[in-house]
């Protein structure tokens, strides 16, 4: 990686760690700026950094933007959680060996969207592999995707600083073969489970309580006597009985 010599107008370098002098004050300048310039990625050296832009930003998870990052350098396209996963994908056909992606952040930040959207990437990359039938699942793709809105339904829940926190770490690995995934494991570890009893003022219980009064039947609600979801302590911060 090329160092520039002398710092280019703030918000036009895609790599921070290419600056001459990077610290705390120039990283946040440099990032406010490309964030009003809707450029919620940026790189640091190996680390991608993103910033929620909290709305949604045209285009930017297409088909069409997934197909511009596939076995692409890093390089050659501006920085975006796709090029993560593709070059964590590459390096794992070119060496063989396992690779692993640390997804961190406060509370809102957006991990759970940007393990979403790696997931997405990544079983596009591996959806044109053919193996042999005996050993992958032709859905398998498809379920390892939507198996996450299951796990958020038991272990998100809105806090005061967002209304879908993951109150608990996931670990996800995937097996390959030939460059096609055939298998998934995911862990789940920490949980909250203090939130089931007892909230703090302006956050709620698991997603999975409230999904009960909206997916139930009406005929279901009766039998279960789930009635108006305020009357349950559950669900209304403690302050019934």
């Amino acid at each position: 990686m090329a160092r520039i010599t002398e710092r280019p107008p703030v918000g036009k370098v895609e790599d921070l760690a290419s600056l001459p002098e990077l610290n705390e004050n120039i990283l946040l300048e440099e990032l406010r700026t490309r964030y009003k310039q809707n450029n919620i990625y940026t790189y640091v050296g190996d680390i991608l950094v993103s910033v929620n832009p909290f709305k949604t930003i045209l285009g930017l998870y297409s088909s069409a933007q997934q197909s511009t990052y596939k076995g692409k350098a890093r390089s050659d396209c501006p920085p975006h959680i796709f090029a993560i996963a593709d070059t964590c994908y590459a390096q794992m056909l070119d060496s063989e060996n396992h690779q692993c992606c640390l997804i961190s952040g406060e509370s809102g930040a957006g991990k759970t969207e940007a393990t979403k959207l790696i997931m997405s990437h990544l079983m596009e990359l591996c959806s044109k592999k053919f193996i042999d039938s005996s050993l992958r699942d032709a859905n398998l793709e498809q379920k390892i995707v939507k198996v996450n809105g299951l796990l958020e339904a038991f272990g998100n829940a809105q806090t005061v600083m967002n209304d879908n926190s993951s109150r608990f770490g996931k670990y996800i690995q995937l097996k390959f073969i030939k460059g096609a995934v055939i298998g998934a494991k995911i862990n789940e570890y920490l949980l909250e489970k203090s939130r089931v009893v007892s909230q703090a003022p302006g956050e709620q219980n698991f997603h999975i309580f409230n999904a009960l009064f909206a997916g139930l039947e009406a005929e279901d609600k009766k039998r279960f006597k789930l009635n108006n979801p305020d009357d349950f302590c559950y669900l209304s911060n403690g302050d019934k009985v």
